[in-house]
């Protein structure tokens, strides 16, 4: 049996040290669990000087030194953070003592100096929410006003839950847009990286042997040779051409004005422009449908989801709805802008109508979640037989070429 030191919160909120003696960690806490106590934090050894074993002190310094440990706070880690507090809050604990006790769950360093600092806050007499935006970009405005109703309300576990429900649904969106881009992405870096092969190593070879031998070529594979030759005289100032035209479109990324222009150029692109849209407009349902459902305005939501948005042009959409509404039009009216789906104004105007304007957002983010789903099929059925019919026929045209030329060789020595 080893003995454990422990640091843990009773049913009450009050804070306990002391002793206990397990075959395990995991039975030392299951034990204190059993008997109504919280673990925070709990070490092998008699004291918290005596840091514990070799063991003990060999995963401290490993945990210390994992790369996870100071990697970016990503969606999931925000995600689990939202629903330990719901659990928290639902079990009793109030906001500090559940503050307290997610901070020993988390493994990223960004995201426990967030909740000291949030934890700081609240003690001296601070809000969540308004804690929450002095944690720079790590929470998002969406977040930030949905806690803050929450407080209101008096439900802030329930809209904690809804949060975390929210950006578990637009995680999962943005990894369907990802797998979309990344497939074609992928096969046309292949096909490039085949073509470059052919052109530098495959082709100047051949080129060598005809050479040798005095021969004359066939058309086709004078024209292949001439591309080939082309390809590498110029080929020194395309590759930097290129190269600073990539670092060039990078760099206004991340400018306002850049992004704007690119966003909207993006949303333009066959195929890829319809996927990037259908996801922005199933992120938007859910999330006016639970700022709505929350009690919020439909002006303010409509800012506020603007906000949640990444992709910029259709932000400025949103924003400019925001804008006709507050002048007096309608919901499904103002919805007339860029880059909004005809389907978005109507069933706008069906939730104005019939008084279920949150249920029915929800619905049509359900609604462009499966366009979506629909869309990363199609272009995955659609770009594999393209591209394996455009890679297929350069090797095709350089093996004919080849062979032509071969034959052209042999019938003349003969």
């Amino acid at each position: 049996m080893a003995r454990y030191i422990y640091i843990g919160l009773d049913a009450g909120g009050k804070q306990l040290r002391g002793l206990v003696e397990a075959e395990s960690e995991k039975m030392a806490v299951r034990n204190l669990r059993d008997q109504a106590i919280y673990v925070l934090e709990i070490r092998e050894g008699d004291s918290w000087d005596n840091k514990g074993n070799a063991l003990s002190r060999l995963r401290r310094l490993f945990g210390f030194l994992s790369p996870r440990r100071y990697l970016p706070v990503m969606a999931g880690d925000l995600i689990v953070f939202f629903r330990q507090l719901t659990l928290m809050l639902r079990a009793g604990y109030t906001l500090v003592q559940a503050m307290n006790a997610t901070r020993g769950m988390q493994d990223k360093l960004r995201l426990v100096r967030a909740i000291d600092k949030m934890t700081e806050a609240i003690r001296a007499g601070g809000s969540l929410s308004s804690s929450m935006t002095k944690c720079g970009r790590l929470f998002s405005p969406l977040a930030v006003s949905l806690v803050a109703i929450g407080e209101r309300s008096g439900n802030l576990d329930t809209i904690l839950g809804r949060l975390a429900d929210n950006l578990e649904r637009n995680k999962e969106l943005r990894r369907q847009l990802m797998s979309a881009m990344f497939y074609p992405m992928v096969v046309l870096l292949t096909s490039l990286g085949v073509v470059v092969a052919m052109v530098v190593w495959v082709i100047p070879r051949f080129a060598s042997f005809l050479a040798a031998r005095n021969a004359t070529l066939p058309r086709s594979t004078q024209i292949l040779l001439d591309v080939s030759s082309w390809a590498l005289e110029w080929g020194k100032f395309i590759g930097p051409f290129l190269g600073g035209a990539a670092f060039l479109i990078l760099a206004a990324y991340t400018t306002q004005a850049g992004k704007r222009i690119l966003d909207r150029a993006i949303l333009n692109l066959p195929l890829i422009g319809k996927a990037v849209q259908y996801s922005s407009m199933a992120q938007a349902g859910w999330s006016l449908s639970l700022l709505l459902r929350s009690g919020l305005a439909a002006l303010e939501s409509l800012r506020i989801n603007a906000q949640a948005l990444g992709n910029l042009a259709m932000r400025d959409s949103f924003e400019k709805a925001a804008a006709e509404l507050l002048v007096g039009r309608a919901l499904s009216k103002s919805f007339e802008q860029p880059f909004f789906p005809p389907m978005v104004r109507h069933m706008a105007a069906v939730g104005e109508k019939s008084g279920q304007l949150d249920t029915v957002m929800n619905d049509m983010g359900l609604y462009y979640q499966r366009e979506l789903e629909s869309k990363v099929k199609f272009m995955s059925v659609m770009i594999e037989p393209v591209m394996i019919l455009i890679v297929g026929s350069l090797v095709g045209y350089v093996y004919f070429s080849m062979f032509q030329a071969v034959m052209s060789v042999s019938k003349g020595g003969m």
